[in-house]
């Protein structure tokens, strides 16, 4: 389902992330967790090209991509096996909520005007936005809007939604509706892949754990084994540490 071989990125002389290797079953859940600066962001970018790979191979579903070696086209089929979920929401200010999630529908899969509508309704409605469908980003919470970002991802039709942080721009409060929505779709089985600081979210939702430090892949494995018992040295001291501030 998705395959990532050998990935490496650079910033100038700068190594972010070091052959990184992993496989994600279709239905599966993947929390990537470390300190921070230490590449999970930039291999979220990379999965999806925000960011350019310098080397390695990724696969999605049915599209392949070289980072040495491909075309344009081979980025947009890419891009189409996934959807981002932001930190920041990164919603369209001048277009409400029905809009927004209705615009990948329209112009990506130029799905006809008035089925995108329909369809943005109806995933509104299942995030619990049914009220805010014609209201825009500006005059929505933060985590109303982050359930837009949710929904918009969910109407993009690809194989798996990539979350980045998805909750450290929200205020406490409207972290559980966030994390509610995501837990549903985790239930539903929809594949995800989650950069993020909610342990208790890995502990409960995660099929698996990804540790990165330093740009590599430590270690990973089952949330149990991975918050009770890890193997590596600092892996212990990472979930020791973060176990201890929730």
């Amino acid at each position: 389902m998705i395959n990532v071989s050998q990935l490496s990125k650079k910033f100038g002389d700068l190594a972010v992330l070091k052959e990184i290797n992993f496989e994600v079953a279709k239905g599966e859940i993947v929390v990537i967790i470390g300190p921070s600066g230490t590449g999970k962001s930039t291999l979220l970018r990379c999965l999806n090209y925000l960011e350019t790979p310098t080397t390695g191979k990724i696969t999605i579903g049915p599209a392949s991509i070289d980072a040495v070696d491909h075309k344009a086209k081979d980025i947009t089929e890419l891009r189409k096996q996934s959807s981002f979920v932001f930190q920041n929401y990164s919603l369209f200010a001048n277009k409400t909520a029905l809009q927004n999630v209705a615009e990948s529908l329209i112009t990506v899969w130029k799905t006809p005007k008035q089925e995108a509508l329909s369809t943005a309704e109806t995933i509104l409605v299942k995030v619990g936005l049914a009220e805010k469908l014609d209201v825009y980003p500006s005059q929505l919470s933060g985590g109303q809007q982050q359930r837009v970002g949710i929904a918009r991802a969910m109407a993009a039709k690809g194989e798996v939604i990539l979350f980045d942080e998805p909750t450290s721009a929200l205020d406490p409060e409207w972290v559980d509706e966030v994390l509610a929505v995501m837990k549903q779709l985790a239930f539903e089985k929809q594949t995800m892949i989650v950069v993020t600081h909610e342990m208790q979210f890995a502990k409960e939702v995660a099929d698996r754990v990804i540790f990165m430090e330093d740009g590599y892949i430590v270690e990973q494995g089952a949330p149990q084994q991975i918050f009770t018992n890890p193997q590596h040295k600092r892996t212990q001291a990472f979930v020791k540490r973060a176990l201890k501030q929730h």
